[in-house]
């Protein structure tokens, strides 16, 4: 039975019609009000077939305007309510229409408001008090609470569902309550909350069903949180322009949203989390264009963005993190045009489109894992700073980075990444940000790039030789070997200019070291054409050492002693260099 009173409960909650035939029987609701009349409402659906009906105590206006006057108190619980009016009463009591009226209590739970315009509760004030409409179907009109004050009080719309019209809460002000339309059904009308002031006074909207039609909140405080958790929104717009959100959290959380815009332009988050984790976004655009986040963090975790713009131009998130964390973006264009970011997280995520990074400053960038298949826009702005940490460990770039190695600070950003990234993971960065340069004509950059790779990997080789002591000293052997004659000497050969003057020093070593032999007697150069074809001491050393290390060897002199052992030794070192030095030029010529 229970399981079959939930199943009719939830059809006659989505009817398409409802009639209504007057019963001459009392009816006594579950909480003691006494009705002289009963109201049997029909519920239908589309097909015009009864879905099931319910029985309500019918309230006589009057009599209910006649409570109000005497203790200020509004007591429809389980009644059908036809016309009613706060505006209406204050005309009948000639009080001014925009007087603020004293109202000790509101108590509607399960009952049915049927108007021909606007159930109208504006301009009242409740303290110490409650509002509850908890399972009431409201019909007909707005529901209307424009301007009114509540302290201390609960206001419950609970489990309510609104047919035909839009709710106006606009400058409605709550302080230290509730406002609750958890799992509320609400029509395709506009629902305001412009002005509205809720301090310490959470507002909760969970598992809402909105349907079309514009949500203004506009300018609103919220001081006490914010929740639209698993709500469905259909297509209106949703405007926060201006708001303020301190306190406690918001939370779209599992929310999904229609083809209307979300617009957070110029909003203040101070102190709290903002939450879209696992949002459907739809097709519309997200706007939080000039907003500020203050010791804050928004995080939009595994987030379903559609075809619609996501602006973060000119947003400033002081000492708050931004987390896109295994987001997947599909069509979404991404712009973050001149924002300040703290920390921002987008690892894991899928870029389909072009990708606005062109921001003023940030302390951490997080790509690992991403997969960016168009263009990752990182190129500073006018007075922008580089980012100091970058993380691109295991990116995926089918698409193009556009980045400046010197004015971003590449090298630095990477190196920065300190314990964070192995040694490899860092030449694997290196090495994709390599290929990216190459792809795109930047052969200079290229080089830059392809030699920290190799130095990170030389690094990475020398660390990963554990084991006995004698591996761990052929790893340092060969790193030393590696760093001594590749990278000092020609910088993995990308530079014949390193490389020459590395030749040009070894042959003057060489030549002085020539010299020393002769001088300290342990060796000779002689000469084997006659002596009058000998050679004064330095000149002999230095062409001695130039015909060697070029492997000339015209044969007019000859080493003996321990400056044959040398001349071995440049012979190979001439011959290592030279085609160092070949190997460099020629592929500096063809690229």
């Amino acid at each position: 039975m229970f399981f079959y009173y939930l199943y009719v409960k939830n059809m006659y909650r989505n009817f398409y019609s409802f009639r209504v035939k007057t019963v001459d029987r009392k009816f006594v609701s579950a909480s003691g009000t006494n009705y002289r009349q009963t109201a049997l409402i029909s519920f239908f659906d589309a097909d015009d077939h009864l879905i099931t009906t319910v029985g309500y105590g019918l309230a006589d206006i009057d009599e209910v305007y006649d409570e109000i006057e005497k203790t200020g108190r509004v007591i429809l619980d389980e009644a059908y309510t036809r016309n009613f009016s706060l505006t209406a009463w204050r005309r009948l009591n000639l009080i001014p229409k925009d007087e603020n009226v004293v109202i000790q209590e509101v108590k509607a739970n399960n009952a049915f408001f049927d108007v021909y315009s606007c159930i109208d509760f504006s301009n009242i004030t409740i303290r110490n008090g409650e509002a509850h409409f908890r399972e009431t179907v409201f019909h007909g009109g707005d529901i209307d609470f424009r301007h009114s004050v509540f302290e201390n009080a609960n206001i419950d719309f609970s489990n309510m569902l609104h047919r035909k019209g839009g709710i106006n809460f606009d400058s409605v002000k709550v302080h230290q309550g509730q406002l609750i339309f958890k799992n509320a059904i609400f029509c395709s009308g506009i629902k305001k909350f412009q002005y509205a002031h809720f301090v310490e006074t959470p507002v909760d909207f969970t598992n809402c069903e909105f349907n079309d039609g514009d949500i203004n909140m506009v300018d609103t405080r919220f001081s006490g949180g914010l929740s639209f958790k698993v709500a469905r929104f259909g297509n209106g717009r949703i405007g926060f322009q201006f708001a303020r959100f301190s306190g406690n959290d918001v939370s779209f959380d599992r929310a999904s949203f229609g083809v209307g815009d979300i617009d957070f332009r110029t909003t203040e988050f101070t102190g709290i989390k903002l939450n879209f984790n696992r949002c459907l976004a739809g097709e519309g655009s997200w706007d939080f264009s000039g907003a500020e986040f203050d010791n804050a963090k928004a995080t939009f975790k595994k987030v379903q963005l559609g075809r619609g713009k996501v602006d973060f131009s000119d947003t400033v998130f002081r000492n708050s993190d931004l987390v896109f964390a295994r987001a997947e973006t599909q069509e979404a264009l991404l712009n973050f045009e001149n924002a300040v970011l703290f920390t921002a997280d987008f690892s894991y995520c899928f870029f389909n489109r072009y990708l606005n990074f062109r921001i003023q400053s940030a302390e951490k960038l997080d790509f690992t894992y991403a997969v960016v298949r168009d263009i990752l826009d990182m190129h500073l702005p006018e007075h922008g700073k580089p980012v100091p940490v970058l993380l691109f460990a295991d990116m995926s770039l089918p698409g193009i980075l556009y980045i400046d190695w010197h004015k971003n600070n590449v090298k630095a950003a990477i190196y920065n990444q300190g314990e964070n990234t192995t040694h490899l993971q860092k030449a694997l960065q290196f090495l994709m940000i390599k290929e990216n340069f190459s792809r795109n004509g930047q052969y200079e950059i290229e080089d830059l790039a392809y030699v920290e790779y190799r130095r990170c990997l030389a690094h990475s080789r020398r660390l990963g030789a554990a084991g006995n002591f004698r591996k761990k000293i052929a790893g340092w052997g060969a790193f030393m070997l590696d760093r001594i004659l590749l990278d000092l000497t020609g910088l993995y050969g990308t530079s014949p200019k390193r490389v020459f003057a590395t030749m040009i020093i070894m042959y003057a070593l060489f030549s002085f070291a020539y010299i020393l032999i002769i001088l300290t007697g342990i060796g000779d150069i002689l000469v084997s054409v006659g002596a009058e074809h000998d050679l004064p001491l330095i000149s002999k050393g230095f062409y001695h050492s130039a015909i060697t290390m070029l492997t000339i060897g015209y044969g007019d002199h000859f080493p003996v002693g321990l400056a044959r052992a040398l001349s071995a030794v440049q012979g190979f070192v001439g011959m290592l260099l030279l085609s160092y030095f070949t190997v460099t030029l020629v592929h500096k010529i063809l690229r």
